[in-house]
């Protein structure tokens, strides 16, 4: 039969054990928490991914946008070139006013002299 301080070592050695267990417990706790909070990040960025590719483009808009972008550009193509020949006209028709006033200017010139 074991002795009171036999008894009294063994609870000790129980309590520490216990003790032991309830930390690692406890430990354990902790690390399932934080591995739950991980993996409540990782679903919520699954989701944003899925929202993400469910705003991608696809083949049939990046050919609207094309379309889009060929029409503006041979629309604003087109504006230019017709200004073109307005603006020549303008700078022909300001040559013109020039060469009438350097003549008339050359003209009155050699009359008075």
């Amino acid at each position: 039969m074991p002795t009171t301080d036999e008894l009294e070592a063994a609870d000790r050695e129980h309590a520490m054990a216990i003790a032991e267990l309830k930390l690692r417990v406890k430990g354990h706790g902790e690390a399932i928490d934080r591995h739950e909070h991980h993996m409540q990040k990782l679903d919520e960025t699954v989701t944003d991914l899925r929202v993400t590719l469910s705003r991608v483009a696809t083949k049939d808009d990046i050919g609207e946008l094309r379309g889009d972008i060929a029409n503006k550009f041979d629309e604003r193509l087109r504006d230019a070139q017709r200004s073109i020949p307005e603006k020549v006209a303008v700078v022909f028709s300001a040559g013109m006013f020039l060469i009438a006033i350097i003549t008339l200017v050359v003209s009155l010139s050699h009359g008075h002299g």
